[in-house]
């Protein structure tokens, strides 16, 4: 069954492999984050667990919850090494699969540890030095229905990398979509795994082939 499975992973392309790393990725860093990962004792650090902040004409209390960076980012970024399984097309005997390969490896990297992280870093989070790298995450407790939690920050940063992480499947499906029209434009003499239509460029409304 095993061999069943990996022969009919090995004739597919590898951008059906990273696309649908997802459904195991994505739970699996959250629920590794939930049960392994936690805060860090802010008291002990040194660090404002809560302070007043003037939004607008009224005063809001913001709850910082704090997260050890490596720990989080590893619990948070490890499942995408699934993504990297993808390296393997690399020893496929045609040149066009090997080309597919190297380009899906570049968005897996990509997607697994740069643009999540990113999104983190670029959203309201902070990023702290003390004893040791710290990520920071803001809570409002103005328009909460609850009491701000630990369990809410962690929703909070899934999310913003989750975000990211979809801007780059987006990016990986157009890849997919667009490799085998591509190719057979501009690398008509490599040769394909499967036959190649006639006309096949022309679906795209005709603006890739030649005048």
């Amino acid at each position: 069954m095993i061999g069943n499975i990996r022969q009919q992973w090995a004739e597919r392309s590898p951008f059906t492999w990273i696309l649908a790393t997802p459904l195991v990725t994505l739970p699996l860093s959250g629920l590794l984050l939930f049960t392994v990962g936690g805060t860090v004792d802010a008291e002990a650090l040194g660090l404002t667990e809560q302070e007043w902040v003037k939004v607008g004409e009224r005063l809001d209390r913001v709850n910082y919850f704090h997260f050890d960076f490596w720990s989080t980012c590893g619990l948070l970024l490890g499942p995408g090494l699934l993504n990297l399984v993808v390296a393997l097309w690399v020893f496929h005997p045609l040149t066009y699969v090997r080309t597919a390969s190297l380009l899906a490896l570049l968005l897996a990297l990509l997607r697994t540890f740069v643009v999540p992280l990113a999104a983190i870093l670029l959203s309201p989070t902070d990023l702290l030095s003390s004893e040791g790298l710290i990520i920071r995450v803001p809570i409002e407790e103005s328009g909460l229905r609850s009491d701000p939690s630990s369990e809410l920050a962690i929703f909070r940063l899934l999310g913003v990398a989750w975000a990211g992480g979809l801007a780059m499947w987006i990016v990986t499906a157009v890849a997919w979509k667009a490799y085998e029209p591509l190719m057979a434009r501009f690398q008509p003499h490599l040769t394909p795994p499967r036959e190649r239509h006639t006309g096949e460029p022309s679906k795209w409304g005709g603006f890739l082939s030649r005048r």
